[in-house]
This record gives C-alpha cells, structure tokens and sequence, in this order.
C-alpha cells in the first residue's frame, strides 16, 4: 500500500507509539488520529507520573506498546526542573521497557535560551541537557526534533544527527497573511539574528504567493528587557508609517522586549498597528498582562508550547489579542516520515 511516496508495510523499527509527557496527552490523541488518516498504524502509551509520600517520584508505564516499538515522546519547553527530571526518567523506562527506537519531539526545545555562557557566573546549559538525554536512555535517543531553535549552534550541542530542527514560520506567516484583509503590513525583523533566521523562509514564501511586502530589519541597543533604544533602520523607515507592522521573532517569553520595541517604533516612525509574530508562545510572569493592556494589537504564535490548558491565556484567545496556528498537521507528518524513515529536510 502507498501512502505519496511513503510505502506502508514492514517497520523495522516495529509499530508506532506517542508516548505524550504530562500536559501533552490531548494532543498525542488529535496526532495519532491524524497519522492513522494516512494509513500508518499509531498507538499511545500514557505514562503516569506521581510522587511517594516522601517526595520521590515514581512512574507507572506497562510494556504494551513499548517493548519492540518505534517510541516517539512528545513534549515541549520550557525546561524547568520537573520538566526535565520527568523526561530523564521517561527516557530510562522506555529503555527498560525494551523500545526498539527511542526519539523525541520537543516544539520548544528545552533551555535552548541557553546556548552561551551569561556573565562571569552562568554558564552555558543547552549541552548538557542534551547529554543528560543521552544519558539517560543510555546512549539509545536516535533523534530530537525541534521547531525554531533559539540559536543555530544548538544543533551542535549533541552527536552528529543527533538533533534535527524543522522550522513553523511558513505555518505562521500563513495564517498572518490569510486574516490580514487588504490592511497594510509591514514586515519587521527585531534584530539581525531574527533577520538572517528567518528571512530567507519569509521572503521566498512570499515570492511563493506573489505577495510584495515591505521588510525592514533594526538595529537596536538594550539596556534591559524593557528599555530599548533602535539605532538603525535598514529598509525604508516610510514604509512603517500608517501600516500595520508585523515583529517577527522565534519566541516571546515575559514580552518585555517586544512591548519595548513596539513603543518605539510607534513613537519613531508612526506605525498605526502593532502585531508580532513569534513561533514559541512561552508567554510566562507578566507577559499575559502586557498583551492584554499593552502596545502590541496583536500577537501570533504557534502551539509547540500548549495553550488549551493555560486558563491565563483564554481571555486573551478569546479577545483576539493572542492567536494561535496550531502545528498539529505539521506534526503528524513530522513523526509519520521519521517513522518510516523519510527526510523531514523540506519542512526546515
């Protein structure tokens, strides 16, 4: 049986399994159901986490579906402490519990922030997460995959093929475009980073749709998340009067420097209406509060970081100030060609 260019039968690897972390078994199901649509067999082994009455963490995770199978985890950053130390066990029991293939899809990969040493006194984390990973399932993680890294030298944090990173910003800028009606937009890269990121996808997407839109990069000096002062303009700085300008960015964490940038360029150069754009919706501390009152209209993300379930967020989906894309259908083809061994290279 042929499915495009993905032939179903034999599996090498075994069947395949979504082992979905806590928080991610809701969209395990939508994934699966989807990945069966294209006639590739998908079971979901839940694992359940708890705690001793001393504290000690215990997991629970029968063998069904896991000795001899193709075992995917989902999951997702921020890498807290609890994130982590659940992943590192979950790693371990499906390595006692005889999987024939162990890989994980994280959307945020965790302290991917965390790609250089900050100051004298913080050092640099990124590989050691990914060598505890490694670690963990005693050398058997065949892969990570992850959308948007924060930085392309994460790539280089663990073995070679080790981690593959796919990028969301054509799913971003889809769903940007299609809701913007016959409004004015204006493209805005934050900073170079952001530009040499992301602006090859983005222009050769809208080279794609025959669409012409006015791109401009700034340069800009930060004396702390909040206090932004813009230094240079590369593009036309009239095109940003009276336009709705679009900030686009891999990810937003308290939106400290967004809503920064946002007033300044507003102040500067007389834009009308302020959107961004930013694959990860970490969204954490204060960041629900300056959506809701602050400069920025409008916010777009995608939900490699769940939002169903985060109760400070639904006003603001409700309101329209926060918009999601979900990567769901991105997903699932993600998993059902790295299961059959196909490349994932052209969602890059």
């Amino acid at each position: 049986m042929a499915n495009g260019d993905i032939m179903i039968g034999y599996n090498r690897n075994g069947g395949l399994t979504l082992v979905p972390m806590p928080g991610f078994e809701k969209q395990a199901a939508r994934v699966a159901s989807l990945i069966v649509e294209k006639n590739t067999p998908c079971d979901i082994a839940e694992p359940k986490f708890g705690e001793r009455t001393n504290g000690e963490p215990y997991l629970k995770l029968p063998k069904g579906h896991i000795g001899g199978h193709d075992c995917v985890i989902l999951t997702s950053g921020p890498g807290t402490y609890n994130m982590l130390g659940q992943l590192y066990i979950m790693l371990a029991y499906l390595v006692g519990r005889r999987a024939s293939r162990i890989s994980i899809v994280s959307g945020y990969f965790p302290l991917s922030r965390s790609d250089k040493d900050e100051g004298a006194d913080e050092l640099a984390l990124v590989s050691h997460t990914t060598r505890m990973m490694s670690s963990a399932s005693e050398g058997k993680l065949d892969r990570i995959i992850s959308a948007d890294l924060h930085a392309p030298q994460v790539v280089m944090a663990g073995r070679m093929g080790l981690i593959t990173e796919i990028s969301l910003m054509r799913r971003l800028l889809t769903k940007i475009l299609d809701s913007a009606g016959d409004r004015k937009l204006c493209l805005m890269f934050p900073d170079d980073g952001a530009n040499k990121r992301f602006g090859g996808i983005v222009r050769n997407m809208l080279d794609e749709r025959g669409v012409n839109l006015p791109i401009v990069v700034i340069g800009k000096r930060r004396s702390d998340s909040n206090n932004v002062k813009i230094d240079s303009v590369f593009g036309d700085a009239e095109d940003l009067r009276g336009s709705t300008t679009v900030i686009v960015d891999d990810e937003t964490a308290t939106m400290g420097t967004q809503i920064a940038t946002a007033e300044e360029i507003r102040r500067r150069y007389g834009v009308e209406h302020i959107w961004a754009a930013t694959v990860h919706g970490v969204l954490c501390g204060p960041a629900p509060g300056r959506l809701a009152s602050g400069p920025i209209d409008r916010l777009y993300i995608t939900d490699t970081i769940p939002v169903a379930d985060r109760h400070e967020l639904k006003g603001l989906v409700e309101n329209g100030r926060l918009v999601v894309a979900p990567w769901e259908d991105d997903l699932a083809n993600i998993i059902r060609c790295h299961h059959w061994d196909q490349s994932i290279r052209e969602l890059r």
